[in-house]
């Protein structure tokens, strides 16, 4: 044998191992790692989901927390608050499972787990995509203001109309007939407006938050109508590439199909 066959017969050997070496650690540690977190997200979701149909859940988890000193921003979401718990010290790797979890809350059948849910979606980096909208434009305050007095414009809920006490009435020097209330929430599901307040500077305020979220939730729900299409566009992809990756000839192969997701790889490292 020649010294350039040795050589490359050599390099062969070793990138075999590599090859190898890699399958078993997709069908072994890899799998394993992600059956482990799947099953720590699982419990995660159980969690958030029963604080999210409870209140006094809610108030309990928030005392534990003050309890424990645990410190966190008035808009920090509470999925990325229990996240935060459980993987404490895991930075930008937590905002992504918490936002994993509030999609599949809001996405997912009530009857699939939410493991089964990421699973079906193609993992959690593609769940974790699904619902961003780009915005093309950025949105003054003046421009949300407009969209909520807009968008609320015809809203009409039946046990929202009552007669207005003293304490709530509208600002004659405000050009919106617009005011403000406080609610008490009950644990029943139940409110009571307890206080009003008609400064135009505070209606801003509400009207600029009400449109920022009217146009959060309008855009996500968008994004979510494509995402319900998730599965069969990744059915169409890998039929199309099946198609393309039989024509290159017989000996073409795809080997280790049923590894699990790589995307899901990088929450490891």
């Amino acid at each position: 044998m020649s010294v350039q066959s040795q050589i490359k017969t050599d390099i062969h050997k070793r990138l075999d191992a590599m090859h190898t070496s890699r399958v078993t650690w997709e069908e072994g540690t890899l799998r394993a790692s992600n059956d482990e977190l799947y099953a720590i997200l699982e419990g995660v979701y159980a969690m958030y989901a029963e604080l999210k149909a409870e209140v006094g859940k809610r108030r309990a988890f928030a005392a534990l927390l003050t309890d424990l000193e645990v410190k966190t921003q008035a808009n920090t979401s509470l999925a990325l608050k229990v996240i935060r718990y459980v993987f404490a010290g895991q930075g930008r790797r937590e905002e992504a499972y918490a936002r994993v979890v509030a999609i599949a809350h809001d996405m997912k059948g009530p009857d699939q787990s939410f493991t089964s849910y990421v699973q079906e979606c193609g993992g959690l980096e593609e769940v974790r995509r699904v619902p961003t909208a780009t915005k093309k434009t950025t949105m003054s305050k003046e421009d949300y203001r407009k969209l909520a007095l807009e968008g609320l414009q015809e809203v009409q809920v039946g046990v929202s109309t009552f007669e207005l006490p003293t304490f709530i009435q509208a600002n004659t020097d405000y050009e919106e007939d617009y005011a403000v209330a406080l609610v008490r929430c009950h644990d029943d599901g139940t409110g009571t407006v307890v206080y009003g307040c008609n400064e135009a500077g505070i209606i801003d305020a509400v009207l600029v938050s009400s449109g920022k979220d009217l146009d959060q939730r309008t855009q996500e729900s968008l994004a979510k109508l494509d995402a319900g299409d998730l599965a069969d566009k990744r059915a169409r992809d890998v039929r199309e590439f099946a198609s393309k990756m039989i024509r290159v000839g017989s000996k073409a192969a795809v080997t280790a199909a049923n590894a699990p997701s790589k995307a899901d790889a990088q929450f490891y490292g």
